[in-house]
């Protein structure tokens, strides 16, 4: 379960000493400066600042500016995640899922991942989610669990959640079976953006499964998958329905994908 290293330092913003300091690192390593940005952090995480601790623990994950060393990148994440930064604890978490810096523990990585919930971590609940949803992963299979925890990531807007509470919702698992429900999660999800949703949406309406078949909507989901993603892979799956379009519904269904923009859906039918 891998967490975005961007992500975990966008969510960086407890830092406790040395703002501005911690700032200018986090600057030089966007911009790829990163002999800068370990001089910038490296007193700052010597001096206890979490936020400081956790960016080198991912300039040692990644190897960028030191040596890679996940041990040392698992130390550093270990104590900025002690001090309660969520995006430490959801990173040391996948460290311990995925035996990196540490012996792979199921359950370590469930007790962080829990720790980073508590405080808010929509992406926690999703990793939760998945958990409870397959079991035998650090916990028991929990359909019932997971539904609440995917539940809690859709309401605060996040896409994979909604995707995965429409799963839910199609196959019965955790909550009454209920197509029109998995749709609707489906939908929103796809109106965020997210690219599993667009091409899921897309399948449907070229095949006719679980919605009316149209092929202008099912070009549409396609066409702003490729805009949203530059995906190459969906790229042949959009033509070959632009082939069995007319001219006027080929123009259509490149209208509708130039009108969506994130948070409006497309037409149902």
């Amino acid at each position: 379960m891998k967490i975005s290293l961007l992500v975990l330092l966008g969510g960086l913003l407890f830092s406790t000493a040395g703002l501005a300091d911690y700032s200018d690192g986090l600057a030089a390593y966007r911009a790829q400066e990163y002999g800068t940005a370990l001089s910038a952090w490296l007193p700052l995480a010597a001096q206890g600042d979490p936020a400081a601790q956790a960016s080198l623990a991912v300039m040692f994950y990644e190897g960028k500016g030191v040596p890679q060393d996940y041990a040392k990148a698992a130390l550093w994440m270990r104590k900025s995640a002690d001090q309660g930064g969520a995006a430490a604890q959801l990173f040391l978490g996948s460290m311990y899922f995925d035996g990196k810096g540490v012996p792979k523990d199921d359950a370590q990585a469930v007790i962080w991942y829990r720790k980073a919930a508590g405080q808010g971590s929509v992406q926690a609940y999703d990793l939760l989610g998945t958990m409870y949803y397959h079991g035998g992963v650090g916990v028991e299979r929990a359909p019932v669990i997971a539904v609440a925890w995917f539940r809690q990531a859709a309401d605060h807007g996040d896409a994979v959640g909604q995707f995965n509470l429409g799963i839910c919702y199609e196959n019965g698992v955790g909550v009454p079976k209920d197509i029109e429900q998995a749709l609707a999660w489906y939908r929103q999800a796809a109106t965020q953006g997210y690219v599993v949703a667009l091409h899921d949406l897309g399948q449907r309406y070229k095949e006719g499964r679980t919605v009316t078949q149209n092929m202008v909507i099912a070009y549409a989901y396609y066409d702003i998958a490729l805009r949203v993603s530059n995906d190459v892979k969906g790229l042949k799956l959009r033509d070959d329905i632009g082939d069995q379009l007319s001219p006027e519904q080929l123009s259509r269904a490149r209208g509708l994908s130039a009108a969506w923009a994130i948070g409006r859906p497309l037409p149902e039918n």
